[in-house]
């Protein structure tokens, strides 16, 4: 009896030395920060005023998203009222109201026509747009159904702003292609990413 109490006392005395010790487990580390890594860059410039403005690794473009960009018809609007989608991506204009609608897109600029097509109800229309630029998006039933949609040729996409600014945040460090794209023409030139700030001086 004596040896097992012995035993049973130096058991406990481990447990409680475990228990206490250096081998306490610590809490888990806090969610990393959202903030931009050391290695992103803000990258900003200046380009004709409405212009589509991509930012594409010069490894190449991004692979397509999955799935198509949707565009709806409901309430008598167009939602989202502006609609990103890549070019070569097919765009969904989807009727989701009890009544006939009508889907016109016209390319800023040069005002080509694109398409012309009726939507009834629940229906749906596909359109593939095959060159970047802004779009306008209208309803010939309903004049004040109007919207517009940008497509883009790379994943990083903007539009110059009145004063012909355009910013990109948190883009890591390396080798790009800026495309500038306004009424149907196309400009690009590379930019090397490497510090806190990239400012891109168009030729």
């Amino acid at each position: 009896m004596k040896v097992l109490n012995a035993l049973s006392l130096i058991f406990v005395s481990a447990a409680l030395v475990a228990a206490c010790g250096g081998s306490t487990p610590q809490p888990a580390a806090p969610a990393a920060s959202v903030a931009p890594a050391a290695t992103d860059s803000q990258v900003s410039g200046t380009a004709a005023t409405g212009a589509v403005v991509t930012l594409q690794p010069a490894s190449g473009p991004e692979p397509l998203p999955p799935g198509p960009a949707v565009m709806e018809q409901i309430s008598k609007r167009f939602e989202p009222d502006v609609l990103y989608a890549r070019v070569g991506q097919p765009v969904e204009f989807r009727n989701s109201e009890d009544m006939p609608h009508n889907v016109t897109a016209i390319r800023r600029g040069p005002g080509t026509e694109i398409f012309n097509v009726g939507t009834e109800r629940g229906q749906k229309y596909t359109h593939t747009f095959d060159r970047p630029g802004q779009y306008e998006i209208l309803c010939d039933v309903h004049p004040g159904m109007q919207a517009t949609l940008i497509a883009a040729d790379g994943a990083r996409a903007t539009v110059a702003d009145e004063a012909g600014k355009f910013a990109f945040a948190n883009v890591p460090f390396g080798e790009y292609l800026v495309r500038v794209t306004l009424e149907g023409r196309t400009v690009e030139q590379p930019v090397s990413v490497t510090g806190a700030r990239t400012e891109v001086q168009l030729k």
